[in-house]
């Protein structure tokens, strides 16, 4: 019998249970991703106190220097460091560097701690999706009890677009191991295929044309895939019938509402007294229309805002509860619904209807609390008013125009490093009060695009560095690029188009954390999961 001194089997119990808490952490972690800002943060902070106190940290220091992967997965808080150099807010430099210290932390800790197998990352991405689910019914639960004025409000736990992201992380998750996974019985596989079509469901809910879109976009590309892999000519025929009837019948639906918006208007008789003898006001020069009919005429103001201040606590020179004018809700709501604007008109209002105008449903399509169509409905109407009036407040996709505009004049002054870690929120004020942009100053945000936010930044080279920081992992000869890297990269990337991704505790967290575990912290088995 070999004989192990006490000395050495501490050392390896210690040894086991580092990597034990190691492991815990990840899994605290990616559950932490849907459900606590806390918890993230408590996890990140297990993982570092565990790697520090297993100690051997020189020599974890000299293994990361020699990991040119995990050097370039950090190497973008390098560029925030660099940023330092030449900004001038250093109280919201620090702060932002806070919120970037996972770039930092997460390479350095996986790529000097032991990988895991095959097993450990299957139950790290099932506790992940388990987690999504459980904020889906969290949210579900309050969409259900509690009161609010935006769907996209019943996000408890984080915003809407990042818990969007993470269904669709999950979605794909799982749909892998319901066609591959040799793991899993059928059981399991049956379970699987239902938390999908709930997650879509929930997505449809929530209203997030970023998730479906993202949703959409890797399906199809996944479809093409397959199709080069197929060697069966009848099922690459199937397949290339479903790339194209996918997008079709969505441009068929779409082109449908967008043809229901714009419908010819119906003949109306401009009035010139109402009923009680007060005068309407009728512009007809204007062509503004909801749903077919002309707002601007048949007016009687006077009438609305009497009749209006007896069915409602809320006022009608105020604002509704999306903090919009009132009084331009019921204005759009009336018209929607054919009634003219006057007493009578206010009078033919259901008890669900007011409640609707108060909540800041301005068109009796978008009533609907759960539906797909009211919110593109709703952004045909944001682009169409953003056309005419040059006004986006209050409206998220025509607000990104200004955004997007503001962010390319900054780089257009700050051209090759940008305006600084720290200075970017002053550089945006600035440029709307330079241009006297028609935002107002709640509005006035950051650039909801996570390449022009890096370029504002740091400039022309910052781009640069950064473009380089996504794709290293895919020429890296030591990494394997495999169906779940893929599924994140892309669900990342398109994110990245319309949304300061990284600018965020809870975008930060989900880009490094799948980012580092997928390409830093899991054995290069042969059989590993694809």
């Amino acid at each position: 019998m070999i004989h192990i001194s006490p000395k050495l089997r501490m050392i390896n119990n210690r040894k086991l249970n580092h990597k034990n808490i190691y492991l815990l952490g990840l899994i605290f972690l990616a559950i932490g991703l849907p459900l606590s800002k806390f918890l993230m943060s408590f996890a990140e902070i297990i993982l570092f106190a565990n790697w520090i106190l297993e100690g051997n940290i020189f020599n974890k220091i000299k293994i990361f220097f020699k990991n040119k992967l995990a050097l370039i997965l950090s190497s973008l808080f390098l560029l925030h460091i660099l940023g330092l150099l030449y900004t001038s807010d250093f109280d919201y430099a620090f702060k932002d560097l806070r919120v970037k210290l996972p770039l930092l932390i997460l390479p350095l800790i996986v790529s000097t701690s032991p990988q895991l197998d095959r097993k450990k990352i299957i139950t790290i991405l099932l506790l992940f999706v388990l987690a999504v689910l459980a904020s889906t019914f969290a949210s579900t639960y309050f969409f259900i009890n509690a009161d609010f004025n935006d769907i996209r409000n019943i996000s408890v736990y984080i915003s809407h677009i990042r818990l969007s992201l993470l269904i669709c992380m999950s979605i794909f998750i799982l749909l892998y191991f319901v066609i591959y996974g040799s793991d899993f019985s059928k059981r399991y596989k049956i379970f699987f295929s239902f938390t999908i079509i709930w997650f879509i469901a929930f997505l449809i809910i929530l209203e997030s044309i970023t998730g479906l879109a993202i949703l959409i976009i890797i399906g199809l590309i996944l479809l093409i895939t397959e199709v080069f892999r197929q060697k069966k000519n009848i099922l690459k025929i199937e397949l290339l019938v479903l790339i194209i009837a996918i997008p079709s019948l969505i441009f068929y639906y779409i082109n449908g509402i967008y043809h229901d918006f714009f419908k010819p208007p119906t003949k109306q008789k401009l009035e010139k007294v109402t009923k009680l003898g007060n005068k309407y006001f009728n512009d007809s020069l204007n062509t503004e229309i909801e749903n077919g009919h002309y707002v601007w005429i048949n007016i009687c103001e006077k009438e609305m805002k009497e009749s209006w201040n007896k069915l409602s606590n809320l006022n009608y020179d105020g604002k509704d509860k999306r903090d919009q004018y009132l009084k331009s809700t019921l204005l759009r709501f009336l018209t929607s619904k054919g009634y003219k604007k006057d007493a009578e008109g206010v009078n033919k209002l259901t008890k669900e209807e007011i409640i609707c105008i108060e909540n800041g449903i301005a068109n009796v399509y978008c009533k609907n609390d759960f539906s797909v169509k009211s919110r593109i409905f709703e952004t045909i109407w944001e682009y169409e008013n953003y056309r005419k009036t040059s006004n986006p407040n209050g409206h998220s996709v025509m607000q990104r125009f200004e955004y997007w505009k503001a962010s390319l004049g900054i780089i257009k002054e700050n051209l090759f490093l940008g305006v600084g870690t720290g200075d970017m929120n002053e550089a945006f004020a600035n440029q709307y009060n330079k241009t006297n942009s028609p935002l107002e100053k709640k509005w006035r945000l950051r650039s909801h695009n996570q390449f022009l936010s890096i370029t504002v930044g740091f400039g022309l080279i910052g781009l640069l560095w950064f473009m380089v920081f996504l794709i290293f992992p895919f020429f890296h000869k030591k990494v394997k690029i495999d169906y779940f890297y893929i599924i994140f990269f892309l669900i990342a990337i398109l994110s990245m188009l319309a949304e300061d991704t990284i600018e965020s505790q809870a975008g930060i967290t989900f880009f490094v954390f799948f980012n580092t575990l997928l390409l830093l912290g899991r054995k290069n088995e042969n059989n590993l999961i694809s």
